[in-house]
């Protein structure tokens, strides 16, 4: 976690690896089959956590792999 001063110096468009020190995660997508939902859940059964998901419309879904 950062503090107060090192948010600072965070670029305004951070790198997330190399700024705020992400890695990246393999994750399964499900959509909802009862809306245009989706949840993001890590590949790894062993890296699921109680809050670590992201439930998204689909309008925020972006392909980043070419």
């Amino acid at each position: 976690m950062f503090s107060n001063n090192e948010w600072d110096d965070v670029p305004d468009d951070p790198d997330p690896h190399e700024n705020l020190d992400y890695e990246m995660e393999e994750l399964t997508v499900i959509q909802s089959e009862t809306d245009d939902k989706y949840v993001f859940l890590p590949a790894e059964e062993d890296h699921l956590l109680e809050d670590a998901f992201i439930v998204a419309g689909a309008d925020a879904l972006v392909e980043l792999r070419e």
